[in-house]
């Protein structure tokens, strides 16, 4: 079993959230993931051990009341077998 909380994405974050990301046919940029938080500070999640390590992300962010983004969602590997994605 792995210990982690989910939380909305914070700025200091976005540089290992781009890491976490890397491995997948998904790629996020510094700028991207700044302009969506604005858009939707709570569109951002991610999974984060207690040491503080984030081990997952996940996006669906609402661009306003009729256009949203969603389904963009990564795990490392090494974490993929303890259910982050079902929490």
């Amino acid at each position: 079993m792995v210990n982690y909380t989910i939380r909305a994405l914070r700025p200091e974050d976005i540089p290992e959230v781009i890491e976490v990301a890397l491995p997948s046919t998904y790629q996020y940029s510094k700028e991207s993931l700044l302009n969506w938080n604005k858009y939707d500070p709570e569109g951002i999640i991610v999974a984060v051990l207690d040491s503080g390590k984030i081990i997952g992300v996940s996006a669906t962010v609402i661009h306003n009341g009729e256009v949203a983004f969603g389904g963009a969602f990564c795990v490392l590997e090494a974490y993929r077998h303890f259910d982050v994605g079902h929490k």
